[in-house]
């Protein structure tokens, strides 16, 4: 199942690194040869050369680099190209396995002269691998190619190179790993303990979006689903089941429980990720009525605290090729996966025919029927010629986190974070390593974020119980997603305070209305809520419409909020009976005057509807004022303006005016008592009420 066993060398430098500008080769002119496999991906090919290193600072055999096929005796040589042309002092080459083989390097000029960079007269080093700077008296002309001639006399053996780059200083150029900014400097993983980590490996934890739930694969467990082997009906365990735990009020973490049937059964089980409401779990494989299972992906929910059996979830052109295991040789059918928030999203790691190596990542889009689309690539700044997998998507539905062994880091496969930077899901940011406190040595992955982005969990050998154990990591700034709300709203009979089901828009008013702009909920049947999770920097539209009742609308600003927040939202549907009263709240005018305000319009615009759609519908409009000034001005104001309401509602002449009946009343039936603006501000108000329907 995983991937372990690289080495991580490092390389002694001086106490600063110097700031330098470095050319890396990006494109490949001659080559003499290449190693390509079955099925000619781009593994070990001349083109895994160019552009910055993928292995190093690591010093180890990698499909990220390229491999000649000669080994022992004869010469090979690859020519490369750079964007530019310019005076060379240093040559850096990534010699990633069996160094000091290169005999010679020769340059090119832009009218391609060839000149004798280099010749090499020192023995091999005795290294496995090594960055190798060669400082070189400045060439007269510019140089804009490079060639190096491999003469595996000089050491021989299976070869490989990470990259070549050029550059006009002669400081040496460091390795490095593109570790997260601002690392804090005692930043320590926290192993979960004995309630969810045992002497058996737990892996692929998956959090709820409200941090209180954790459920993850277990393996080999004696409590494990146990199945009969056939003949004798020998007992075997089951390799693979899903568990859960619940963090208790304390904080702590219960006592993990097998999460039983239908998830597990006879075959091996895993949870793949979950949905914003938490009450939806997507397990790996596609259950069939004979117990066995295919590879894919189902999704299974939770109704009257049951789990109903996985239904599979249906992906065009769907595919997961094996991938050949080099540490216990043999091919492997792994997949993976993440949904979004609003389940719009699937991000998958496979093996596809069109792989970038191994298996990369892949996003799929949600459509109409509620099948996904066929999977696009995320493109060659995440997926390299090694593996990737273990994909996150964080609430925001923006922060990518992924294991790989194609990107510079620490070990085996390492955690990284990236950004998509547009709705193409294929131009991300350069993924970041989130450092050694997270990844180790060992093969890293598996990483789980609830919604308020505090902390992050995930698998690990390093420091654990017995196998593989799940840790917990207070995430900072640097490696954080974007913060988001959790929404969860309901509608109530503003009479009776029952629940009610209206039909629901739920939109972002911060892009064009079209499909994307809507907002996905799912119902709590146990709850009653809607539930949702917003990004911050917007506002939204929540629209509702019942029969019997007048249409709702309410607008969601978080435009200026900073901080995760979880909101619980009640609003109130109006009654279309006969003696129902409301407040217009949202009528404005200036102060002693009659005029109405232009922002009021909206609300208006709600009435006038409400009595179009219910033409025998009559009302009442009922004004008041503070107990400021003199009170039959008060009373000729009140008037005024609920004239001015009327005039409104009835100027296009579809609502007969005798169906509004106009009352002022002034000071005289205040709200609250007028001992404050706050308080005399409630007093001025319209109101509306129903007299006939």
């Amino acid at each position: 199942m995983k991937f372990r066993g690289f080495i991580l060398l490092f390389f002694c430098t001086s106490h600063f690194i110097y700031s330098q500008e470095v050319l890396w080769a990006t494109k490949v002119l001659e080559k003499s040869s290449e190693t390509v496999d079955e099925i000619y991906s781009p593994k070990n090919r001349a083109i895994q050369i160019l552009n910055k290193p993928n292995v190093l600072p690591q010093t180890v055999s990698s499909p990220c680099s390229w491999r000649p096929t000669g080994s022992g005796f004869g010469e090979d040589y690859i020519k490369v190209g750079f964007e530019k042309a310019i005076k060379v002092k240093q040559i850096i080459i990534g010699e990633t396995v069996t160094p000091g083989a290169i005999g010679r390097i020769f340059g090119y000029t832009k009218d391609n002269a060839e000149i004798l960079l280099y010749e090499n007269r020192d023995p091999a080093p005795r290294l496995s691998g090594r960055v190798w700077n060669i400082i070189i008296p400045e060439t007269q002309q510019e140089v804009n190619a490079i060639k190096i001639l491999i003469v595996h006399s000089l050491n021989k053996g299976l070869k490989e190179y990470d990259a070549i780059g050029i550059s006009n200083s002669d400081h040496p150029f460091v390795a490095k790993i593109n570790v997260a900014a601002n690392l804090p400097p005692n930043l320590e993983k926290e192993n979960l303990g004995i309630n969810i980590n045992s002497k058996f490996g737990e892996v692929a934890p998956i959090v709820s979006p409200d941090g209180k739930f954790l459920y993850f694969t277990r393996l080999n467990h004696p409590e494990n689903t146990k199945d009969k082997a056939g003949k004798n009906d020998k007992i075997l365990e089951v390799p693979q089941d899903v568990w859960v735990s619940k963090l208790s009020k304390n904080g702590a973490w219960d006592v993990a429980s097998n999460i039983g049937e239908p998830i597990n059964n006879s075959a091996n089980n895993a949870a793949a990720t979950i949905s914003a409401d938490g009450k939806s779990l997507f397990v790996l494989n596609v259950y069939l009525p004979n117990g066995k299972y295919v590879a894919g992906l189902s999704k299974a929910t939770m109704k009257n605290k049951k789990w109903e059996l996985p239904k599979q979830i249906r992906i065009v052109d769907f595919q997961a090729l094996e991938v050949y295991d080099e540490k216990v040789k043999v091919k492997k059918t792994v997949t993976e996966y993440a949904i979004s928030s609003d389940e719009k999203y699937l991000v998958m790691g496979l093996r596809r025919s069109e792989t970038f190596g191994d298996k990369d990542l892949y996003v799929s889009f949600k459509s109409s029927d509620n099948t996904y689309a066929k999977p696009i690539n995320l493109g060659h700044i995440i997926n390299s010629a090694g593996n990737e997998g273990s994909p996150f998507l964080a609430a925001d539905n923006k922060t990518l986190y992924f294991n790989s062994n194609g990107h510079p880091g620490y070990g085996d496969a390492d955690i990284y974070v990236t950004t998509r930077l547009d709705d193409t899901w294929t131009n991300w940011s350069e993924p970041v390593n989130l450092g050694p406190a997270i990844n180790s040595p060992e093969w890293d992955g598996y990483i789980t974020i609830p919604a308020s982005g505090e902390f992050a969990y995930f698998s690990s050998l390093k420091n654990s119980l017995g196998s593989d154990d799940i840790f917990k990591i207070k995430l900072f700034p640097s490696i954080k997603p974007e913060v988001v709300v959790m929404y969860d709203f309901q509608f109530k009979d503003k009479v009776t305070n029952k629940v009610v089901m209206p039909k629901i828009t739920f939109e972002s008013l911060d892009q064009l209305k079209d499909s994307t702009s809507l907002i996905n909920w799912t119902f709590d049947e146990e709850t009653l809520l809607n539930k949702s999770i917003l990004n911050i920097g917007k506002k939204y539209e929540i629209t509702a419409t019942l029969e019997t009742y007048g249409d709702f609308k309410s607008i969601i600003d978080l435009s200026k909020e900073t901080k995760y927040k979880e909101i619980k939202a009640t609003f109130e549907m109006l009654p279309l009976v006969e003696g129902q009263k409301m407040v217009l709240h949202n009528l404005f005018f200036d102060q002693g005057k009659s005029i109405i305000k232009e922002e009021s319009f909206e609300e208006l615009e709600k009435v006038r509807k409400m009595m179009t759609e219910n033409p025998s519908m009559e009302i009442l409009l009922e004004g008041h004022t503070d107990n400021q000034g003199d009170m039959f001005k008060n009373i000729r104001l009140a008037e005024d303006r609920v004239q001015a309401v009327k005039d409104y509602i009835t100027k296009d002449g579809a609502i007969d005016p005798k169906r509004i009946a106009i009352k002022s009343w002034g000071p005289y039936k205040p709200v609250v008592r007028n001992s404050t603006e706050e308080a005399r501000k409630k007093n001025r108000r319209v109101e509306f009420t129903i007299t006939k329907m």
